[in-house]
């Protein structure tokens, strides 16, 4: 079997367990990533458009999403992440490894506090009477901000991923 510069199992057709963490990897960030992107551009549009409605019923929706898809995907990312350092002998003092780490983290640090307060309290505002269009375009830029904010940290981790700089 071939091996690239990283102690990485390449090429052939065996299936190895590195190759398996791998795919479950990066099928988790699909799910974790993706999600959180078309919910993020999903609700933003909603907002700009005044639709209320739809908005109210969608933002539980995301943040049961955050908590029954976003998180545990997370989760498995982390867990493989891990892993394939491990049977990869890859060492986890490698920057991009530290990276990803690092992003992961900032990753659950600011999705559980700054984005569901953010996401909270747009909820609220949908259901205040008299309707404030006023706070509903500041509120829903806050979290918009807050959505870039998160996918700029994320996409960084996953630039890094690929491209496997050191240091």
């Amino acid at each position: 079997m071939q091996y690239n510069a990283n102690n990485v199992p390449m090429g052939g057709r065996v299936v190895t367990l590195y190759g398996v963490l791998k795919v479950v990897h990066v099928l988790s960030v699909v799910v974790w990533i993706g999600g959180a992107t078309a919910l993020g551009v999903v609700t933003r549009r909603l907002a700009l458009a005044r639709d209320r409605a739809t908005l109210a019923t969608l933002l539980p929706q995301t943040l049961r999403y955050g908590r029954t898809m976003a998180g545990p995907s997370a989760g498995l990312v982390l867990l493989t992440g891990m892993a394939m350092v491990g049977v990869g002998k890859i060492g986890f003092g490698t920057f991009w490894v530290v990276w990803g780490f690092v992003g992961t983290l900032l990753h659950f640090a600011f999705g559980a506090t700054v984005m569901r307060k953010r996401t909270i309290a747009l909820s609220q505002i949908l259901t205040a009477t008299p309707a404030d269009e006023a706070r509903l375009m500041e509120t829903s830029g806050r979290l918009w901000a807050g959505n870039v904010i998160y996918l700029l940290i994320m996409a960084s981790v996953i630039v890094v991923m690929i491209l496997k700089p050191t240091l």
